[in-house]
């Protein structure tokens, strides 16, 4: 019997020798047992082990089968191990996939070598790229620096040959009869302030001493005036005292304290009513006092809301202003290259509407023309303006030189990158692939007669496609025309100049751009956007030019959009022209950020007014008004209450004098009249004090009248001759210095003639040093142009190695895993467990275990022998690997490996009955 399971087999003992699976041997267990299991024999009793091992190989199946066998002589059990390994592949498979390996492994480190080259080539190309496109920023920055200093030096000489011109008129005005009589009103000057000075110095005597007359007059009117004060007093306390004495009758004594007493008592309600009323009063001050203090806050965050606004309407001023500053600074750049470029060229200028490129469009999704009345305003307003150094022959028929077709086409290119702007896209540029191709392609035009044939309308499209692919130029579009003024004139026996060569150019550009046909003098309203489309073309790169003779009457004018990239034509304004360009976006940006800024100072300002127009000003204000109106309510009332008090004290005080006359009323008419005549003999005499004492302060008073009129008449007089002498002074200055300009004008103008040769020296300093900047611009963007191109390549040169290198790692991988999967080991291990005996003499059963695995260098296998007192015994072995002979049959393999074992177990039969003989002999 016999129970299989993913790893492991377990043969019954007594079977007979059985294969136990792929790469697995079988072994009966009874023939093991009977050939270990006799634990009688005099070897077994002295304890010798006897063990066996064998190894056999297969190269025709590629296995290798290994087995031990080893016995106990304590125990007597035997321990055989079978172990069978086996790779995936032949060894001509795994021959072959190595030598697979070992070519992938070669090609990457091919690759690698060229990637490392490539990368090492794209950092130094990288590099000098990068410090190419820096020296050229620095150079081109540097030019522009140059040309600012040439228009400020240009400035400056202004400046100065405007002083020099002042000063030589200066030079021509002070003769010497003029230096003498300004020289006479400087004395005249100088006299009249000397006079006027001295009558101000004794003025000012004549004011201080009189300060003094005026001063002792007022302190002996103030005296005068406290001794009538002190008469007056005395008087009145006199003739109170008279009175008193004098008194009434008992009767009307009695009633005037009667009367008295009331009086008393209604001040008194007075005085309580108003203190009363004082009480509430002073809580209307308090609640007042808060209300202001409230609407104070209330104010003083208002005030600070209208400061922060103030503060933000003064920024943007100064912001606005800046933005302002910087567009003039930006524009005055602007307008320094534009001269450059106007002292060496005629400028040309082409308009189209801003809206162009929005009605192309619509005309591309639509097929309809919008606002012809619009593009034909642009078109009459674009108008070519002649130069006189152009007004020479052009021969339409004589060769063009490279240099000439270099400058048409900038010339061409210029025109048609001012409408791009305008619509706001990139500019194109004038290239040697462009022109070349436009030249190729109107010379094939003119070889082949085809225009004679097909018209000049006709595009062909066979030679197009020949001449693209031949000179390897990538065309998005062409536009051909016959022009008719070289004719025209030629007829008339009219000389056709480079000025009407350039007007053809320019009218052509103008035309097709603005949709209409400008040479028979009428308005094609039709579908002519298609032209402009071609000149807005977004993916054009560069636009060639050139030119043939239509059957040697009229010229023929080509035009090529082309898409690739190729070296730039350049000539001595297009770095002025760059800088033009870049300070005419710059001072658009500048001037939408001075719109910006402006409008942010529109709106700041529109915030402060409507908080100016708050109300919360007045809001204050009239909570300070019902505060001063409260305080001005209780003041007043305290005002009063005071007044009640006092008038409380004097009616109490008459009720005394009432009370004392009543007393007086009381006493002997003789007793009184002593005391009467001496009060009214004190009364004449305080009287007549009192006279004495008024007349000398009147006459104090008038003296003191006297001196402070005379002192304001000199004060008058002082103020006068000071503004005079003011003005001497200022007349002298004045003169002295126009005297000393007219003595000073020769040393002046010679200053002004020296600024002036400086100012001139500095401008052609600064020519020069604008020369050699350009000319060191000229030379990086050179380089720079070089570099990128190199650069270019090399970046290309690396991605192609990278790309490689990539492939070749994965074709080795690929190779490697192949390889690995074809040299995997599979390992079978089988142990078989024999004989032996127990303490009690009694034998165990046989156990045959096997496992199965595949592993790509060892194996574990553990086996088990069993005995019937249940004690379990366990050993390890660690199944070795090797290298196996990929040779052999597997079915021949496992016959053999029976073999080895059936002689192995021969082989101890044969010991174990030679220990018997020796035994029983």
């Amino acid at each position: 019997m016999k129970i299989v399971n993913d790893s492991k087999m377990l043969v019954a003992a007594g079977a007979a020798v059985v294969a136990l699976g792929a790469g697995t041997v079988g072994v009966n267990a009874d023939t093991v047992r009977d050939a270990v299991n006799n634990g009688n024999t005099p070897d077994a009793a002295s304890n010798r082990a006897a063990s066996l091992n064998a190894n056999t190989t297969d190269p025709s199946t590629n296995t290798t089968k290994t087995v031990a066998s080893e016995t106990d002589p304590s125990t007597g059990k035997t321990t055989t191990t079978i172990t069978t390994r086996k790779t995936t592949g032949t060894p001509s498979q795994i021959a072959d996939q190595q030598s697979n390996v070992n070519k992938a492994g070669e090609a990457v480190s091919t690759a690698q070598s060229a990637a490392n080259t490539a990368q090492t080539k794209a950092d130094a190309t990288s590099a000098a790229a990068s410090s190419a496109d820096t020296a050229y920023a620095s150079a081109a920055s540097s030019q522009a620096q140059a040309s600012s200093a040439v228009s400020s030096a240009a400035s400056d000489v202004n400046a100065a040959a405007s002083a020099q011109q002042s000063a030589q008129a200066a030079v021509d005005k002070a003769t010497d009869k003029a230096v003498e009589q300004q020289q006479s009103v400087v004395d005249q000057a100088k006299a009249q302030t000397q006079t006027d000075t001295k009558a101000l110095s004794t003025a000012q005597s004549q004011a201080t001493s009189q300060a003094a007359t005026v001063s002792s007059a007022a302190s002996a009117a103030n005296a005068a005036s406290s001794s009538v004060a002190k008469a007056q007093q005395n008087v009145n306390d006199k003739q109170n005292a008279l009175n008193r004495i004098q008194g009434v009758d008992a009767t009307k004594a009695q009633q005037h304290v009667d009367n008295a007493k009331a009086a008393v008592n209604n001040r008194q309600n007075d005085v309580n009513d108003k203190a009363a009323a004082q009480t509430q009063l002073d809580q209307k001050v308090t609640d007042a006092q808060k209300a202001k203090d409230a609407a104070d806050a209330n104010l003083n965050k208002h005030n600070q809301k209208v400061s922060d606004a103030q503060k933000q309407v003064n920024d943007a001023k100064k912001t606005v202003a800046s933005d302002k500053q910087t567009v003039a600074n930006t524009q005055k750049q602007l307008d320094g290259v534009n001269n450059r470029l106007n002292n060496t060229e005629t400028k040309q200028t082409l308009t189209v509407p801003s809206d162009l490129a929005t009605k192309l469009s619509n005309y591309q999704s639509t097929g309809k023309y919008e606002n012809s009345q619009e593009d034909r305003d642009a078109y009459n307003k674009n108008q070519f303006v002649e130069s006189d150094k152009d007004n020479v022959k052009f021969d339409p028929f004589a060769p063009m030189s490279d240099a000439d077709r270099n400058y048409y086409n900038l010339y061409a290119v210029d025109l048609i990158n001012q409408a791009r702007a305008q619509v706001g896209l990139k500019p194109v540029v004038a290239s040697e692939l462009a022109k070349n191709f436009a030249k190729q392609v109107s010379d094939n035009y003119k070889a082949e007669h085809h225009d004679e044939h097909y018209g000049f309308d006709h595009h062909d499209e066979d030679m197009l496609n020949k001449t693209s692919a031949q000179m390897h130029a990538v065309l998005l579009g062409e536009s051909r025309a016959l022009i008719g003024r070289y004719g025209i004139l030629s007829d008339m026996h009219v000389c056709y100049t480079v000025n009407d060569f350039k007007h053809d150019i320019y009218d052509y550009i103008s035309s097709e751009l603005l949709g209409g046909a400008w040479y028979n003098d009428a308005w094609d309203d039709s579908s002519w956007y298609d032209r402009a489309v071609y000149f807005l073309n977004p993916d054009v790169y560069s636009f060639g030019f050139s030119y043939s003779m239509y059957m040697d009457a009229d010229v023929t004018f080509t035009f090529e959009g082309i898409k690739n990239k190729s070296t730039v034509i350049t000539d001595d304004t297009t770095e002025l022209k760059n800088q033009a360009a870049k300070l005419e976006a710059q001072l658009k940006s500048q001037k939408a950020t001075t719109q910006a800024d402006q409008a942010k100072l529109d709106s700041a300002v529109a915030a402060l007014q409507a908080l100016q127009k708050d109300n919360v000003q007045q809001a204050a204000a009239n909570a300070a008004t019902a505060l001063a109106n409260a305080k001005k309510a209780a003041s007043g009332n305290r005002k009063a209450l005071s007044q009640a008090r006092v008038a409380l004290a004097a009616a109490k005080s008459d009720l005394a004098t009432s009370q004392t006359e009543l007393n007086n009323a009381k006493k002997s008419q003789a007793e009184k009249q002593a005391e009467i005549d001496d009060a009214t003999a004190k009364l004449a005499d305080a009287k007549t004090a009192l006279s004495k004492a008024q007349g000398n302060l009147s006459e104090k008073q008038q003296v003191l009248v006297a001196a402070e009129r005379q002192q304001k008449a000199l004060e008058d007089k002082v103020a006068a001759l000071k503004a005079k002498v003011a003005d001497d002074q200022k007349a002298e200055a004045a003169a002295q210095a126009k005297l000393n300009d007219m003595k000073n004008a020769p040393a002046v103008l010679a200053k002004a003639n020296d600024a002036l040769a400086v100012a001139r020296a500095k401008y052609e300093s600064a020519k020069a040093d604008y020369a050699k900047a350009t000319k060191v611009a000229e030379d990086a963007k050179a380089v720079k142009d070089r570099a990128d191109s190199e650069n270019e390549q090399a970046q290309a040169e690396l991605k192609t190695a990278l790309d490689s290198l990539a492939t070749a790692k994965a074709t080795l991988a690929s190779a490697q895993a192949e390889l690995a999967r074809l040299q995997k080991v599979t390992t079978t291990t089988t142990v078989v467990v024999t004989g032996g005996k127990t303490d009690n003499g009694k034998t165990v059963a046989d156990k045959t275990e096997a496992n199965n695995s595949v592993a790509g260098n060892s194996q574990s296998v553990q086996s088990m022998a069993l005995t019937e007192g249940h004690t379990n015994v366990s050993t390890e072995k660690q199944a070795k690997t090797s290298e196996l002979p990929q040779m052999g049959d597997e079915e021949k393999s496992e016959t053999s490996v029976i073999g080895i074992i059936m002689m192995l177990f021969a082989s101890i039969l044969a010991m174990l009955g030679l220990s018997d003989k020796k035994k029983k002999a």
